[in-house]
């Protein structure tokens, strides 16, 4: 059944001119890793031995305008990364409309394959490297989409991704790819529109993508992968994607560049939209008081919102203040959104924080 949709859909799905997004194709292990690794501030991690397990055309370097939260950054795809119009390959830079499906014919992942057992995977990419943190926690920003939503939700072609951990405290391979403040891993089945079954409780990470630039049916909101760890130590990142039950209709894990980092980041600019604005927030992982400057003193309204939607803090920064310290030393271990409107013209900016 699901062969018949694609081939339908296929000859259907004529050639268009491509979105905003960049993506080249045929990196190198060193190079990917490169990307993810932060720059700014204090670098935090070491990496070393990296190793890419992967079809040549499956992996690239992202950049340029997109809807789904990430401009810069890597991409590992059970499927061909980059459109070639010559060829016919529908990469993940497109149209939702179109349709990006290839069949790379490599091996699945072991791994991966315990996971979704009794089926087996297959077009796996798989970045390896050694990382050494100075810091009490590592973390990076991701989101996972496919071409498998909506029209699979909850079936056995759930194709599977993990970010594994392995090294002091980590015995066996530990999956960090997780719904925040849950043990379950993100996929397909796990974050999706609520249609096809009962399989997903996390509807408010899923986006419906109706954008133009790229071709995923489906993603979610951006994630904080993100893990305890001991400083100084060695650790063996293993980040990996595979189709499930089939080799078709092409997934994709997307990681900001620069987001791999260890220890406490510098004060940073909420997003590139923001430096007008110069509202800047401190620190991103947070034990007890967050710092939120407000240089230019304008007027703002403060939200803080769980990641079911609850609003955990509200109040207002005046023109005359500028600086807010708020208290989030009672709040559960997790990631919070806060949420900055600005009174003048009711313009929205948002940042992502991790409460330890």
């Amino acid at each position: 059944m699901k062969k018949i949709f694609t081939i339908i859909l296929v000859t259907a799905t004529s050639l268009m001119s491509y979105g905003q997004l960049t993506i080249t194709p045929n990196q190198t292990a060193s190079q990917l890793a490169t990307i993810l690794v932060a720059t700014a501030g204090n670098l935090g991690v070491t990496i070393s031995n990296p190793v890419l397990t992967c079809d040549s055309l499956a992996n690239g370097e992202l950049s340029g305008s997109s809807n789904f939260g990430i401009n810069n950054g890597i991409v590992l795809s059970s499927g061909f990364v980059n459109a070639d119009v010559n060829l016919g390959y529908k990469g993940l830079n497109g149209y939702p409309s179109d349709l990006s499906s290839d069949y790379a014919n490599t091996p699945g992942d072991p791994m991966l394959d315990a996971i979704v057992a009794p089926s087996i995977t297959y077009d796996a990419c798989v970045l390896d490297f050694d990382i050494q943190p100075v810091g009490n926690f590592m973390e990076f920003e991701y989101v996972f989409g496919s071409e498998e939503y909506p029209e699979f939700n909850c079936s056995s072609f759930n194709d599977v991704f993990g970010f594994y951990i392995t090294g002091p405290g980590f015995a066996t391979p530990t999956n960090i790819a997780l719904i925040p403040n849950t043990v379950t891993p993100v996929s397909i089945n796990s974050i999706n529109d609520g249609t096809g079954g009962n399989c997903s409780n996390y509807q408010n990470l899923y986006v419906n993508n109706t954008d133009t630039t790229n071709t995923m049916d489906g993603f979610t909101t951006p994630l904080l992968a993100h893990v305890n760890v001991t400083p100084g130590q060695v650790y063996h990142l293993k980040l990996a994607i595979a189709d499930v039950s089939d080799g078709i209709l092409n997934s994709f894990a997307i990681l900001k560049a620069n987001s791999l980092k260890s220890g406490y980041t510098n004060p940073s600019i909420v997003s590139d939209n923001v430096k007008e604005a110069g509202l800047e927030i401190f620190p991103t992982n947070v034990d007890g008081t967050l710092q939120i400057s407000n240089p230019l003193n304008q007027s703002w309204q403060l939200e803080i919102v769980n990641v079911q939607g609850s609003h955990v803090y509200e109040g207002q920064m005046g023109s005359m203040q500028s600086t807010a310290n708020l208290d989030l030393s009672a709040l559960p271990a997790g990631m919070y959104v806060v949420k900055m409107t600005r009174l003048s013209d009711h313009r929205m900016f948002f940042e992502k924080i991790m409460k330890h």
